[in-house]
């Protein structure tokens, strides 16, 4: 039996007016100053990874009830929207081209170009804020609407997008907890977070020792499942 086919069309066209407003509120209204460029990291890179994120959560939608969706909207997600964003951000770096260093003709073009580019990684991690924030948060709002209704949902509904926000609570506060500035990039990095984990010296620097303690909670509560979740499937084997 064919799959029946979908258009996600006047969602995505909701989509770009509600992330073109933001940004224009972003870009027009506020101080770009302010908040060390809040609210052009907010116009240029949020507005376009959430968009992309929605549109993910939309397409997976679809796709679980074992539908097609047509993609005539990519055109206003990867076009009108990033095009009327960088428009957007014009004003704002002639409102205050010292802010931007955009006093000269080649500062001009090339603060737009690191708009450009911020708005392309804002596409790109899309899909990222879709798997580790929205997915998981979507399956858990979707267990407890089952318990609601009387139905009795497998318990990996609820533990594998606790664990998946888990994870993404830890990277985002392990950013904010540590400073890597001084190790090296790469792979060189990794011995620092787990230097810091277990509270060793090295060349990281704790940003904030609240956050670095929340991470550590997190990581233990993550170990301490795996390990009883082992244990209890080991337990089941034995049993058997």
């Amino acid at each position: 039996m064919e799959r029946p086919t979908v258009s996600i069309l006047p969602w995505v066209i909701g989509l770009v007016v509600a992330g073109l407003t933001v940004s224009a509120v972003a870009s027009l209204a506020l101080d770009p100053s302010a908040g060390d460029g809040a609210a052009t990291l907010v116009a240029g890179f949020g507005v376009q990874m959430v968009a992309v994120a929605v549109v993910c959560v939309l397409l997976a939608h679809h796709s679980l009830a074992f539908r097609r969706t047509r993609f005539d909207f990519l055109w206003l997600l990867f076009g009108v929207l990033p095009i009327g964003s960088l428009l957007l951000a014009i004003p704002a770096i002639l409102s205050d081209p010292v802010y931007f260093d955009a006093t000269s003709p080649p500062g001009f073009w090339s603060t737009l170009a690191l708009h450009a580019v911020l708005i392309l990684v804002g596409a790109l991690f899309g899909p990222l804020l879709w798997f580790f924030i929205l997915m998981p948060v979507s399956q858990l709002v979707g267990g407890v609407v089952a318990l609601a209704r009387g139905e009795k949902p497998p318990v990996f509904r609820f533990v594998t997008p606790i664990v998946m926000l888990a994870l993404a609570a830890f990277i985002l506060l392990g950013a904010g907890a540590l400073d890597l500035g001084a190790a090296l990039p790469g792979r060189f990095a990794a011995p620092q977070i787990v230097l810091a984990m277990l509270g060793l010296p090295g060349s990281y620097v704790v940003a904030s020792p609240l956050l670095l303690w929340v991470c550590r909670g997190i990581l233990l509560a993550l170990l301490v499942a795996f390990l009883g979740s082992w244990w209890a499937r080991r337990r089941e084997a034995h049993a058997g």
